[in-house]
């Protein structure tokens, strides 16, 4: 694989629909407490199966959920094309609010791997100093994953869904133990 796509950027949206004719576009975030995005950052967007960089040069509130951006070089010809596509970034580049991740208001969202397979209902939220954790229980078996800002891949609060970077074999130590 070629060096500039082993990036693995992170969704947080999509783009809802075209502000104005000057190329403005608006974002419909996945959870709009989770990033805050910066002027001066880059958004990834999916353009025919590849995700293609934008730097932000303005950003405008429209309401809780939804921005309004100006990204360098795009018209409003090329706008009208990338609606409905969904927006990406790599949050090594981004403010992360990590406050929002070891909050207790995950508590029975529903828990999901990379692969969107289900991992189950989680139970609790531990706070460890560096290593916050979600409980769950498979088949009556504790099953205690990691929960930090590296490894969440989705958090959608409207879904009550958490979608997770789960290191394999993980949740088989728990679970074939016996």
């Amino acid at each position: 694989m070629a060096f500039f796509m082993q990036n693995k950027h992170t969704a947080i949206g999509h783009i809802s629909r075209v502000h104005g004719y000057k190329g403005k576009i608006v974002i419909s975030l996945i959870n709009p407490d989770l990033i805050t995005l910066n002027e001066d950052h880059t958004v990834w967007i999916n353009t025919d199966g590849i995700e293609s960089p934008f730097k932000i040069q303005n950003i405008q509130i429209l309401n809780k959920s939804k921005r309004i951006l100006t990204l360098q070089n795009l018209t409003g010809e090329k706008a009208e094309k990338l609606k409905n596509k969904k927006v990406f970034i790599d949050l090594k580049d981004h403010e992360y609010d990590k406050s929002n991740i070891s909050q207790k208001s995950i508590i029975d969202y529903t828990l999901y791997n990379q692969n969107d397979n289900l991992i189950g209902k989680i139970s609790a939220v531990i706070e460890i100093q560096n290593n916050n954790l979600i409980q769950i229980f498979i088949n009556n078996e504790e099953v205690l994953i990691p929960y930090n800002e590296i490894n969440i891949i989705e958090l959608n609060h409207t879904l009550n869904k958490v979608k997770l970077n789960i290191a394999d074999g993980l949740i088989e130590l728990y679970t074939d133990a016996q």
